[in-house]
């Protein structure tokens, strides 16, 4: 028989046990609702800056679409209809019809990136593409430019990547952040990409400087933001460094959240 006095003590330190573990439940489980609260608070206002994104982006589209295409259609006339012009003034109107071109590219992608936003497509439902594929495509385009500027390239490419994104964009993306990097690589350099598969899949570009680019550090850097922008509506983000020289984009693998 265990005495009355130790059976009492022990049904006290039980009692006493019991009460600090329901104490502590109880902290957590506050805490944990007001984790949830704010979770749910965050998820709230990333929504709404979504759908501020897509009406941006659509505006944006809206307002430059048709004055850009009209840019590009009477510079192609210009050249087509009078061949005659000084070759300088066919030289400008060509380099104005690229660049053109390539702000009505990037118009189609943010119209893209709009209508998933405002669908409200979720980033699993979106193709899989293969990364390693667009990247050795788009250092084939820019050897031409590359070699204008007497860069030369360095891609290494690991294995294949399957990514969460739709194959247009990610090109685009790709696209627009080599040719950043090729625009502040210093004449005679070498340009290196990798494409590195960890916990995420990073597209890392590097580029060696004697100085030359310095004076461009400040200027718009219209790629970086694009690039910035499909990266976050598949999931990823870019990664900045102008101090080390290299830019990089990361992505979630096919599968990951």
């Amino acid at each position: 028989m265990i005495p009355l006095q130790l059976a009492a003590g022990i049904f006290t330190l039980l009692a006493v046990f019991i009460g600090i573990i329901q104490y502590r439940l109880e902290k957590y489980r506050n805490r944990t609702e007001r984790l949830e609260t704010l979770l749910a608070d965050a998820r709230r206002e990333l929504g709404s800056m979504e759908k501020l994104k897509s009406r941006v982006l659509r505006r944006i589209g809206d307002v430059l679409s048709e004055p850009l295409n009209a840019i590009e259609s009477a510079s192609d006339n210009l050249q087509r209809e009078n061949p005659s012009l000084p070759d300088q003034v066919l030289e400008d109107l060509k380099r104005l019809s690229e660049k053109v071109h390539t702000l009505v590219r990037i118009l189609t992608v943010f119209e893209q990136i709009s209508q998933e936003n405002t669908e409200e497509k979720g980033i699993q439902k979106t193709e899989k593409v293969c990364l390693d594929d667009i990247v050795a495509e788009v250092a084939m385009d820019i050897t031409d430019n590359a070699s204008e500027k007497m860069v030369s390239l360095s891609v290494s490419i690991a294995g294949t990547a399957e990514v969460q994104g739709v194959a247009s964009q990610l090109t685009e993306a790709v696209t627009s952040l080599l040719e950043e990097s090729l625009k502040r690589a210093a004449r005679g350099t070498v340009l290196f990409i990798e494409l590195k598969l960890e916990q995420n899949t990073e597209l890392e570009i590097r580029w060696t400087g004697n100085g030359e680019a310095e004076s461009r550090i400040e200027e718009t850097r219209l790629g970086t933001g694009l690039t910035r922008l499909i990266a976050s509506s598949h999931g990823g983000w870019l990664s900045e460094d102008l101090e080390k020289e290299e830019i990089r984009l990361i992505l979630p693998r096919s599968g990951e959240n």
